[in-house]
């Protein structure tokens, strides 16, 4: 696909409405207004042998499907990968608009002042901004990461840059575009995901990595949280994605806790931004490790008497299952003996119900499977991780990362109930304990 002399474009797939679609796919039969239109396009081309997605940007032959129309007599190629944010075939004509730049003051409010950590890696953001290149924010869970990037947010806006702040999991935009909305409340910030519609223009988005679909060449700058995260972590047209809605001089910075290697391989040493301590100066909670082999269907007195005692103390309990089948059974056990006890997972159609009903102090004890295990936080929270010798290494320093997180509550439980340790169970526990020992070592901890 050529495009226009500016190099700027967006794709774009909703309704016609009074909000300008910068750097989205115009179907034919709509109408745009004062947008420019840099490029024609077909939904599906064929290059390089093989068809390819302008909006998905797959070039996988299972996701294109070839049927015989007999309304135009004619076989039409589509892309069933992207389908659920519009259809793309080979015989359409879309349009793409120009993108558009608009600088604003961008003034945000923060209650407490950064730490000395959150300050040193604001000024790197910023750094990578102005330079237009890549960096990583390898940051403990509860560093405050979405405080490190107030700054670098207000200078790019200041300049007219477009940024877009993007996390492959839906539960942690809604997390995080609540903070930043809050702090950025004059801001015109679109939060976009499967139950949001654009009401702005484009030019400061929170939303799903699939949002991207619909951008190309429209940002200057994409700050990617919890990178790490299914289903980025699985998909590499993802981060095709991010590259072809990113303009070609743009600045990407990765933000986890637990980062690929395949990532750590693309990104130089000295772009690589490690932070080991938390916002409140005080150490990760490090796991520990108790034998317990768990069975369902049976009400097993080591794990009760711990959660009675919870209740008890007044603290929550998140307990993480690596399958939703043993968990349901889990919940049918012992919702007897629990009171209020609710369960949690992808599947789970009230999900943010349930999550909202947790932050409202309604239930003590959750059970939930690893949809929990990033871009929660609550105060007085504990976990246990059953069956833990199931988890890998990142999913189990993602967990333990849930306790502690609050300033006015910094300490908690982290329990691996497992049959037998396993590799991954060690390694989670040594990386916390690493980056306790340098958090301590560069003055960023009070221990």
């Amino acid at each position: 696909m050529e495009l226009l002399n500016d190099n700027s474009v967006c794709l774009f797939l909703l309704e016609g409405t009074s909000i300008l679609h910068f750097g989205k796919l115009i179907h034919s039969e709509m109408n745009i207004t004062t947008e420019q239109v840099a490029h024609v396009t077909k939904g599906v081309v064929f290059k390089n042998n093989r068809w390819h997605c302008v909006q998905c940007e797959t070039d996988d032959a299972k996701y294109f499907h070839r049927y015989f129309s007999n309304f135009i007599n004619k076989d039409i190629i589509y892309c069933r990968k992207c389908i659920q944010l519009g259809r793309m075939d080979h015989l359409t004509d879309y349009r793409i608009t120009k993108s558009h730049q608009k600088a604003t003051l961008c003034e945000y409010h923060l209650e407490f002042a950064l730490s000395d950590q959150q300050r040193y890696a604001s000024q790197q953001i910023v750094n990578a901004i102005k330079a237009r290149r890549k960096l990583l924010l390898y940051a403990v869970t509860g560093a405050g990461k979405t405080e490190m990037i107030f700054e670098g947010i207000k200078f790019a806006r200041n300049q007219g840059d477009n940024i877009a702040i993007v996390s492959p999991r839906v539960d942690v935009v809604v997390e995080i575009s609540q903070r930043i909305k809050n702090a950025f409340f004059q801001e015109d910030i679109d939060v976009l995901h499967q139950s949001s519609k654009q009401e702005f223009n484009g030019h400061f988005i929170i939303s799903t990595i699939h949002q991207l679909y619909r951008y190309k060449n429209h940002f200057d700058a994409i700050i990617i949280d919890e990178v790490d995260a299914f289903p980025l972590s699985m998909d590499d047209d993802l981060f095709k994605v991010i590259q072809t809605a990113s303009k070609q001089s743009a600045c990407h910075i990765y933000m986890t806790a637990t980062p690929p290697k395949k990532l750590l391989s693309t990104i130089s040493k000295d772009n690589v931004i490690k932070l080991p301590a938390r916002f409140h100066r005080q150490p990760l909670p490090v796991p520990n490790f108790q034998y317990l082999k768990f069975n369902p269907k049976k009400v097993q007195y080591k794990l009760l008497n711990f959660l009675s005692q919870q209740i008890q103390r007044q603290r929550y309990t998140l307990v993480f299952f690596n399958h939703i089948d043993c968990m349901i059974k889990a919940f049918k056990t012992y919702q007897a003996q629990i009171p209020n006890l609710i369960y949690i997972h992808s599947e789970d159609e009230q999900r943010f119900e349930k999550v909202q009903s947790l932050r409202a102090g309604n239930h003590v004890v959750v059970f939930t499977t690893t949809i929990l295990e990033r871009g929660f936080t609550m105060e007085k929270l504990d976990v246990v991780v059953i069956d833990a010798d199931q988890f890998s290494k990142e999913a189990l320093i993602q967990i333990a990362g849930r306790v502690g997180r609050k300033k006015q509550a910094p300490n908690g439980h982290v329990i691996y109930y497992h049959n037998g340790v396993s590799l991954s169970m060690m390694l989670a526990r040594k990386d916390i304990k690493k980056m306790n020992q340098l958090g301590k070592q560069k003055g960023w901890l009070d221990i």
